[in-house]
């Protein structure tokens, strides 16, 4: 009996033994990250590189309950960049594979600085195939060409879609078999102006649509014709609309019915203003016109964001000045979460979160929306440096926050995109 009281003291104390307690809790079987070696996040703003010539591009991927030593972690050389969109990465929910869009080749080993990284990177033009089956032992199994410059990769159940902005290739339709390779490869009709492209991409939930940004600062919708349940052709559902300044990635809510979209204000990197979270309502029928139904604002330089599972909520991850120069006022400093409740499919802001760390560039749900994994592009370390994956526990309902938890998983320098398996 004396044990049972002392037990519970301690526990409302809070000293339990450190093996009762994780400073790592994540909600899933596993996450994959990728990391871009060849540049630094500064690199943006003035071009220089600042890369160590050993270090190469890599997929890394997590397996949970995480253990201390190299157990739970794995990784793979995937050649991968940050300058695509927020959608250069695909997993199914259920894990097996990764698919990894090379969006730009690694520079030359001479190179060091361009005057305009956006514009100078080379053009990369494949899709890798990952086999993550053991999540902790990632092996990287080949790749193949889909078009020049892709920008932005989803994935339906086995299908596949991607945009790039080669001509005649703009958007790419793979059904992929088992093992990664192409079952089936279509070029799909872009059905815009010929000096336009699709820099993102996203599924419907019930994989009859498919979402898109332009680079003419718009958003539009594709209805997906099939036959015999098989994907046959798209045909565009009305005429794209005008969404912000600078529209960047954009996600379904988990119903279906609304379309979240950013608009970063600014280029990568480059942003002083707010950046917005406009809700998009389609008309999925062109019935009608597609509308604004509500914007909120988030940070400065806000790159992606997470939807809850439930629909309840969204977090957007916001690098501030944090990707400037190590010599200029106010770097390796301002990055934030901003988090939105979501109310008949409108957004409201609940809360700002400040937290150390350059060029955050993405952020994850759990299975169940407890907690959340935010990837870190670098840390204000000398030497090689390197990124990491932070996480956060959510308080649900009318309490709705965002704490950091205690743990975080060091991984290769440049991490940007993630995905969860579930």
């Amino acid at each position: 009996m004396k044990k049972v009281v002392l037990f519970a003291g301690f526990a409302a104390l809070g000293v339990l033994p450190a093996a009762a307690q994780s400073p790592v809790n994540f909600n899933a079987r596993g996450l994959v990250v990728v990391s871009d070696a060849d540049m630094s996040a500064s690199a943006l703003v003035d071009g220089k590189l600042l890369r160590d010539n050993t270090a190469k591009d890599v997929l890394t991927s997590i397996k949970f309950p995480v253990e201390r030593g190299s157990k739970s972690v794995g990784t793979a050389l995937v050649s991968n960049s940050l300058l695509g969109s927020a959608k250069t990465l695909a997993v199914p929910a259920t894990g097996g594979l990764a698919y990894v869009l090379e969006s730009r080749l690694r520079p030359e080993d001479g190179v060091a600085e361009y005057k305009d990284v956006v514009a100078e990177l080379p053009a990369g033009e494949k899709l890798y195939v990952v086999d993550i089956a053991n999540i902790a032992a990632p092996k990287a199994k080949f790749g193949y060409a889909v078009g020049r410059f892709p920008t932005s990769i989803d994935i339906n159940k086995n299908e596949l879609i991607i945009s790039t902005l080669q001509s005649g290739k703009e958007l790419v339709f793979i059904e992929s078999a088992p093992d990664g390779k192409p079952a089936r490869f279509l070029n799909l009709p872009f059905g815009q102006d010929s000096a336009n492209r699709i820099i993102d991409i996203s599924w419907h939930p019930s994989g009859d649509f498919i979402a898109f940004t332009l680079t003419s600062h718009e958003v539009g919708l594709y209805k997906v014709l099939r036959e015999a349940g098989k994907l046959k052709n798209v045909e565009l559902v009305g005429k794209s609309i005008k969404v912000g300044v600078e529209p960047t990635t954009g996600k379904f809510s988990p119903d279906g019915k609304h379309y979240f979209v950013l608009d970063a204000k600014a280029a990568a990197g480059k942003g002083t203003a707010e950046g917005e979270m406009f809700v998009v309502d389609f008309s999925m029928d062109g019935s009608t016109e597609h509308k604004i139904a509500g914007n909120v604002g988030v940070g400065v330089n806000t790159s992606s964001f997470a939807i809850s599972p439930d629909g309840s909520s969204i977090v957007a991850v916001n690098s501030g000045k944090s990707g400037l120069p190590w010599s200029e006022a106010g770097s390796a400093h301002g990055s934030s979460l901003t988090l939105l409740k979501i109310a008949n499919g409108v957004p409201s802001k609940v809360a700002d979160y400040p937290f150390e760390g350059i060029f955050p560039t993405n952020a994850a749900f759990d299975k169940d929306g407890s907690n959340l994994a935010v990837s870190v592009y670098e840390y204000q370390e000398y030497g090689n440096g390197t990124g990491g994956i932070e996480f956060w526990t959510m308080t649900k309902g009318d309490s709705l926050s965002l704490k950091k938890q205690a743990g975080k998983v060091s991984i290769g320098k440049g991490a940007h995109t993630m995905r969860v398996i579930q």
